[in-house]
């Protein structure tokens, strides 16, 4: 699933500056809102063919950047799904993106912890530089097919507390129908594929012997299954 692992490739992009002042909440969609300033930036991009759904903002000591990356096709059948279908493959799934979040950001990951927001359950990851300053900190859930990433980023005054309230301002909308487990085991997805060939085959074979029946039919021979 390599294509949710274009994250950060706005750091180096132009951002608005704004002041904390006068924040209120936006939805970022049905599923997730935050409080923004009222000139952030919200777009939408397409990276490797990948959507990306993003809100971005900026003060003078800090980058804030908010990304919705679809992880697996919409059009993806069910059946076949890859997402996580249980606790355990989730985390396994965290632990893929944690490990492309630490080769991509130029900083040492100093921790990774479990989160848990509205009920979802989430990553918190601190990164330091070689001073051991803090300088970014990203959050973030796989909520349905995509994954939401909130980045908080500054290398010359880190400010926890505006960090902590920024991401406290995230809120996941637990109204609507929305599940971390939407995949199938592999086992599942195997036995539908050895499932969905055995159907095929059967139907092959039924097709090749109703065309003999046709063909000695037509050439007035008796079936080689009534002989």
């Amino acid at each position: 699933m390599k294509k949710l692992f274009i994250l950060f490739f706005v750091l180096t992009a132009s951002i608005l500056t704004s002041q904390n002042s006068d924040m209120f909440s936006h939805k970022l969609d049905d599923l997730v809102s935050l409080d923004v300033p009222k000139n952030f930036v919200e777009s939408d991009t397409l990276v490797d063919g990948v959507k990306i759904h993003q809100i971005r903002f900026k003060t003078d000591t800090y980058n804030f950047i908010v990304q919705k990356v679809l992880f697996e096709n919409e059009d993806q059948k069910t059946s076949l799904s890859r997402l996580p279908y249980d606790y355990a493959s989730l985390i396994d799934e965290y632990e893929r993106v944690i490990a492309r979040m630490r080769y991509r950001v130029p900083y040492y990951l100093k921790t990774t912890t479990l989160v848990e927001k509205d009920g979802f359950t989430g990553y918190n990851l601190k990164f330091e530089n070689d001073l051991g300053t803090p300088t970014y900190e990203a959050e973030f859930y796989l909520l349905n097919k995509n994954l939401y990433t909130f980045f908080y980023a500054s290398d010359t005054q880190f400010n926890a507390d505006v960090k902590t309230e920024l991401f406290n301002s995230v809120k996941i909308n637990n109204k609507k129908d929305i599940s971390q487990y939407l995949g199938k085991a592999p086992k599942y997805r195997y036995g539908y594929v050895l499932a969905t060939y055995f159907f095929l085959s059967l139907l092959a074979i039924w097709v090749i012997i109703i065309s003999i029946k046709i063909y000695r039919k037509k050439k007035g021979k008796s079936s080689i299954f009534h002989e």
